[in-house]
């Protein structure tokens, strides 16, 4: 069965699974706005055992691939161009370019910058739809600059990280959302079903039937 929870920060709205909740509550962080989300122990309520039955498919519901959590997502649709979105990839390593590359050339147009100055360019350009940002680039380049220093954020901003995915809670993602990041999608297994995933999401799109489900 599962509860509705709302971030009393920005009020967004999530789909648990009741089930899964610890029988002491638990706490976890809003992916909006990072504030804290208090989950409450679940009821018991006695009833008879009944085989389990596949839960029915709702298009508006999303499953995070990171933590499982079921919720509905905010309906944020970009600024976009003509024909098909346009998504800036900035990263400098040839493996997760060809990832991205392969994850969105199906429903994107897809532009590489490997670099500060090649992805300033690009945005200068205009006509990107979304950056997929890489953190750290070549020669420990900091891909965050790209936010702290004109042109700024000029579209939606998904980082694209193998930071280690504790460090983006807390502090850590207050100080990400303060520079202009929308989301986090961590490199590892299957991270090109969680970028068309959250690209998708993000540009206010239907998630690719064939997709990461569960």
């Amino acid at each position: 069965m599962k509860i509705e929870v709302r971030c009393g920060g920005c009020g967004r709205g999530y789909l648990v699974d009741e089930g899964k909740i610890p029988p002491s509550g638990g706490l976890v962080p809003c992916q909006s706005c990072g504030a804290t989300i208090e989950l409450k122990a679940p009821r018991l309520v006695a009833r008879p055992p009944t085989p389990p039955t596949p839960e029915p498919a709702r298009s508006s519901e999303v499953c995070c691939p990171r933590c499982q959590f079921h919720f509905i997502p905010d309906a944020k649709t970009a600024p976009r161009t003509a024909g098909r979105p346009t998504v800036l990839v900035v990263e400098d390593m040839d493996y997760f370019v060809e990832i991205a590359r392969d994850a969105l050339a199906e429903r994107y147009e897809v532009k590489i910058a490997r670099t500060i100055e090649a992805a300033r360019t690009a945005l200068v350009a205009g006509g990107i739809d979304l950056m997929l940002l890489d953190m750290t680039l070549e020669a420990g380049e900091d891909g965050l600059r790209l936010l702290r220093e004109p042109p700024g954020k000029t579209c939606p901003v998904l980082l694209f990280t193998a930071q280690d995915e504790t460090d983006m809670y807390g502090d850590g993602w207050a100080k990400l959302l303060a520079l202009g990041v929308d989301d986090v999608v961590i490199k590892g297994m299957n991270m090109d079903e969680a970028l068309s995933r959250k690209v998708a999401e993000m540009l206010g799109e239907s998630i690719p039937q064939d997709t990461y489900r569960r």
